[in-house]
């Protein structure tokens, strides 16, 4: 398994890694939506007012599709967009949510997510690091 996962890191490099482990976050909140009742929190009741759980359940699915795809070395800006826009949406929703009054304590949670987009947005502007021949930095570790 440590090879396998030695031998993805090298073949997508640090920033495809951040994507891929954007793109497991993504789908696993995705399924939690699509699997999650309206009556299960308050911010699902408020989020089901404005559409059913499941088209946001699909949103988040299909930007762990784009982030996933994305992971391939130089094509991943529009994952990194997605991954950001995703997160700022969560954001703007929970804040939205607590100001109206319908979802309690949801600054907190919105500012779990607005700190995560962040740290997404520095990742997405970080360079891939590479040697002097711009060859990948980091390379796995020598068969045994």
């Amino acid at each position: 398994m440590g090879r396998a996962v030695a031998r993805l890191h090298h073949k997508v490099g640090r920033r495809g890694t951040a994507l891929l482990v954007f793109a497991a976050l993504d789908v696993a909140y995705g399924l939690r939506l699509a699997s999650a009742s309206p009556d299960a929190q308050p911010f699902y009741a408020w989020l089901h007012g404005i559409l059913p759980l499941w088209p946001w359940a699909v949103l988040w699915i299909a930007i762990a599709v784009v982030c996933a795809l994305g992971s391939v070395r130089n094509c991943d800006r529009v994952a990194f967009t997605a991954a950001i826009g995703i997160k700022v949406l969560w954001f703007s929703l929970y804040l939205s949510g607590w100001v109206l009054g319908d979802v309690p304590d949801g600054w907190v949670s919105a500012v779990v997510w607005g700190s995560f987009a962040m740290c997404v947005w520095l990742i997405a502007g970080w360079p891939e690091p590479v040697t002097s021949k711009g060859q990948p930095a980091w390379t796995p570790p020598p068969s045994e």
